[in-house]
């Protein structure tokens, strides 16, 4: 691509997102104004001005940063022209007929940039026939979309209660579940975890329980009889030794399940890998 095309490419998106800008008006009032006429614009009536003979009309423009100059006359003018004074410096603006419309001579309006910090200008015209109105021009900004909310790393679906598991006076929660009741939880944002899983025992029966990732089963574990001393739980007289086990990949959300599969109470408590 060569420079100049590069060049007239530029230039051509620049006018595309100036022409693409959106804006809404708001109507400005004059300060000193003289006589004024009732136009038709759209669904609405305004009110058109003209100054006082041999005088200008202020208008604030404090905060303004573009206007637009509508316009009409009673009778056909030449070369009608406004002119803007800002910073007592003139600037003519020749006007371009439009219509003849509900007895006025109406015109294209016109826009003009008001510099930064600007607290007022004077509009003039010295052909009597004129009446004008201002509007502020103020930007329509795009809405922000909504930002979706985050979801929480871990959401508890359901399980058979709470049981508190001790060990060296470091007391931890336990989510329980059995036969009637599994423990479920989802997983979002991509974050990974292990869980730590114990049993009650009962009598010579092994203790097995499933886990589901998004309702398929992923592994059967079955515990041994062996039970453990540095451990206690809150109503349990005999608890199972520990199984660590690490949870399938998350690429994003997933929900997991662990589903009693013998007649035992099972205490699984699920930790975060560190990121």
């Amino acid at each position: 691509m060569t420079k100049r095309l590069y060049v007239v490419l530029l230039f051509c998106l620049m006018a595309f997102g100036s022409y693409a800008q959106e804006y809404r008006t708001r109507i400005m009032e004059f300060e000193n104004p003289g006589s004024r006429r009732i136009h038709n614009v759209g669904d609405a009536k305004h009110w058109y001005y003209r100054s006082k003979p041999e005088k200008s009309m202020t208008l604030k423009t404090e905060g303004a940063k573009r206007i637009q100059i509508r316009s009409f006359s009673l009778e056909r003018l030449k070369k009608p022209q406004i002119i803007l004074v800002i910073d007592k410096k003139r600037q003519s603006f020749d006007l371009t007929y439009k219509e003849f419309d509900e007895g006025y001579h109406v015109y294209e309006y016109f826009e003009a940039d008001i510099p930064e910090g600007t607290k007022s200008i004077e509009v003039l015209c010295y052909q009597r026939s004129m009446y004008m109105r201002v509007y502020e021009m103020q930007e329509v900004l795009p809405k922000a979309k909504p930002k979706t909310p985050r979801l929480p790393n871990r959401q508890i679906l359901a399980h058979a209660g709470m049981i508190d598991m001790t060990h060296n006076s470091t007391t931890s929660e336990y989510y329980a579940f059995n036969p009637t009741q599994a423990f479920r939880f989802k997983h979002n944002n991509a974050r990974n975890a292990i869980v730590y899983v114990r049993a009650r025992l009962t009598d010579r029966t092994l203790p097995v329980f499933g886990l589901y990732q998004d309702g398929e089963l992923i592994e059967m574990i079955e515990f041994s009889l062996a039970r453990t001393n540095k451990y206690t739980a809150q109503g349990v007289k005999y608890l199972s030794t520990g199984k660590k086990l690490d949870l399938p990949e998350n690429s994003g959300s997933s929900e997991f399940e662990l589903r009693a599969l013998s007649d035992h109470l099972f205490m699984a408590r699920p930790v975060f890998i560190s990121e």
